[in-house]
């Protein structure tokens, strides 16, 4: 409970006000074993930053004889960019044993994570940090050590940045909450292209066997998420046919589920047999692809 509240704490940290992004960074790597051989060498121990927040563009310059690592917000990311509720930029135009062609993200005014090497799941709940089966690999050699996954650390004040090589604990704990809100951002960016289509067939019988074969349907397929509802997209049923003999009829159902407080919804397809007098019971026959925010109520 405390871990959540802190994390909750730290999503709020974003809501600021516009930020004068632009100076002189200092780079450090939390996770970085100097024992160990390394497949990219860094030589610098600083960067220039230069931030355009009519464009929403950054220059990044770690070498001032190789060209400078632009970014740009993702197309879902700008009004957060612009509003200065969050911060991140994909990278490119990178040269030799630069900072990676990767993302770069805000976990605190000031100071931005270079590659984070976490995950999070749809619901944007699931943090999970990355594994010796993902650790980078350099001339068909695979360097299996969790320490060996490059992250780097870039802040205007030296001091942060050690605190926070220093303390894996807290440094792990602002990543999540950065890509939390960045997989909120998205999720809601999604809401609002894909809303919740509304309610056709409104038959109650029909719509508790849909629930019904839903519900038998997860169950089949071991799903994590649970089934919270669902509703009959159609308004009517399509017939099938074999040449003129009718073999069935199809629908679509909506159902919404939910994981860790969270939830999304999806389309479902749903059939009926006909056996020459009347029509079978109601089963599915696939999910189609996807799973797009909604609210839980």
């Amino acid at each position: 409970m405390k871990r959540t509240l802190f994390i909750m704490s730290l999503l709020m940290a974003f809501i600021t006000n516009a930020q004068n992004i632009s100076g002189t960074y200092y780079v450090g790597e939390p996770n970085y074993d100097a024992n160990l051989e390394h497949p990219w060498k860094r030589g610098f121990t600083e960067v220039s930053i230069n931030y355009d927040a009519q464009k929403t563009s950054i220059e990044l310059t770690y070498n001032k004889d190789e060209k400078a690592m632009v970014g740009t917000p993702h197309a879902l990311a700008q009004t957060a960019a612009k509003s200065g509720t969050l911060y991140s930029f994909t990278m490119s135009n990178i040269g030799p044993n630069c900072l990676i062609n990767a993302d770069l993200l805000q976990i605190e005014p000031g100071i931005f994570v270079v590659q984070p090497a976490t995950t999070v799941d749809n619901s944007c709940v699931e943090v999970k940090r990355a594994t010796k089966s993902n650790a980078p690999a350099k001339g068909g050699k695979v360097y299996p050590v969790e320490s060996l996954v490059r992250e780097f650390i870039l802040g205007k004040n030296k001091s942060r940045v050690d605190a926070l090589c220093a303390n894996p604990s807290e440094f792990q704990q602002l990543v999540e909450a950065a890509v939390i809100a960045k997989c909120k951002l998205l999720n809601d960016s999604k809401a609002e292209a894909y809303p919740l289509p509304k309610e056709g067939m409104t038959e109650q019988a029909l719509k508790s066997e849909v629930h019904e074969a839903i519900n038998a349907w997860a169950k089949t397929r071991n799903w994590s998420q649970t089934v919270e509802r669902s509703f009959i997209k159609s308004t009517e049923w399509e017939t099938l046919r074999q040449g003129t003999k009718t073999i069935g009829r199809q629908a679509r159902a909506i159902v919404i589920y939910s994981k860790n407080g969270t939830c999304e919804w999806k389309e479902f397809a749903i059939q009926q047999d006909y056996n020459g007098s009347s029509y079978g019971k109601t089963y599915v026959t696939g999910e189609m692809p996807g799973g797009f925010a909604v609210k839980c109520n």
